[in-house]
């Protein structure tokens, strides 16, 4: 009896990115989805005081909780399709799509002034988590993408036929 086909296990994903995907990630996204959906004043007097209502306009509540939906989606997403595998294809392409989407964050917080993304010391709470915290994430993501601390595959055992007799 022939066995089909096995492959060698791919190699292990390193603990800090284990750490940073698994674990540190998904509660900060749900930290987030905490404060979009039920503390959504404070919300916005941190991502811009100026232009923070006073009085919450429905339509901005809605935007609101629908952030909220998503930072939660993120948060679960992340958390499980990682946890799920351990396939490098599986995460690079996962963590491709987040890696853009670091961009875009990064750049949506850019009508605060350009200060936002120099100035730490004027940083409050939601400041920390839009920039510092995303470049954070970025460079991680970008060092899983380029191989940083991967193990390699040995390409010529990726066909190793075992037989049982």
């Amino acid at each position: 009896m022939t066995k089909p086909s096995s492959f060698p296990p791919p190699p292990a994903i390193p603990a800090l990115y284990r750490l940073v995907f698994l674990y540190i990630e998904p509660v900060s996204t749900l930290v987030g989805a905490f404060y979009a959906q039920y503390q959504q004043h404070l919300y916005l007097q941190l991502t811009h005081a100026a232009s923070a209502p006073q009085t919450m306009p429905m339509g901005t509540s809605i935007v609101l909780t629908q952030l909220a939906n998503l930072y939660l989606l993120l948060c679960i997403n992340e958390a499980l399709v990682l946890r799920s595998t351990t396939d490098l294809r599986v995460w690079k392409m996962f963590l491709f799509g987040l890696l853009v989407a670091d961009v875009g964050h990064l750049y949506s917080v850019r009508l605060v002034g350009s200060w936002v993304y120099w100035r730490f010391w004027d940083w409050n709470a939601i400041d920390l988590g839009n920039v510092p915290f995303v470049y954070f994430l970025a460079l991680v993501r970008t060092g899983f993408l380029a191989g940083v601390g991967i193990g390699k595959v040995d390409a010529g055992k990726k066909h190793v036929k075992t037989r049982i007799a």
